[in-house]
């Protein structure tokens, strides 16, 4: 049964409830316009600039996106842009903690394109050797690893 506005108003935990909701829309609001002004630059310098050290990184800052466990990112990456990509993709990353699509549905880049991307600067190649890596690991050590993994950390 939906509660009513009335009991909305008189419950101050439905009240906090709503007034939370209220504030997260404002904020995902907000944050969407930086954000795809953000994709648009970060897009637009991987189609002019292909090849170089910053698309790459940015290539795979947006493979993070899509699919992290599989192409993961190192944010320490992001210090290597220069300052307006860098803002591009703090702005890209704050929008999409919301969760509101996947990157390649955001209407800048498609699936087919970044998946293109990924595989011509060799991240699938990469997310391959990691997946390879870990079953030759299993096989060799089990599912509960090596003895000492874990010890020092």
């Amino acid at each position: 049964m939906m509660a009513t506005a009335r009991e909305w108003r008189c419950d101050p935990v439905l009240a906090e409830f709503a007034a939370r909701q209220v504030a997260l829309a404002a904020t995902r609001g907000k944050a969407k316009a930086p954000a795809m002004e953000g994709l648009h630059r970060i897009v637009a310098a991987i189609r002019q600039h292909p090849g170089t050290g910053q698309v790459r990184r940015l290539v795979a800052f947006l493979g993070g996106l899509y699919n992290g466990p599989r192409f993961p990112f190192d944010l320490t990456d992001l210090r290597s842009l220069d300052g307006e990509l860098a803002s591009a993709c703090l702005d890209v990353l704050r929008y999409d903690h919301f969760g509101q699509a996947e990157i390649h549905e955001w209407g800048v880049i498609d699936g087919d394109e970044l998946n293109a991307l990924l595989e011509s600067y060799g991240l699938y190649y990469a997310a391959q050797q990691r997946r390879i890596g870990r079953e030759l690991y299993r096989a060799r050590y089990g599912e509960n690893g090596h003895p000492d993994e874990g010890c020092c950390a």
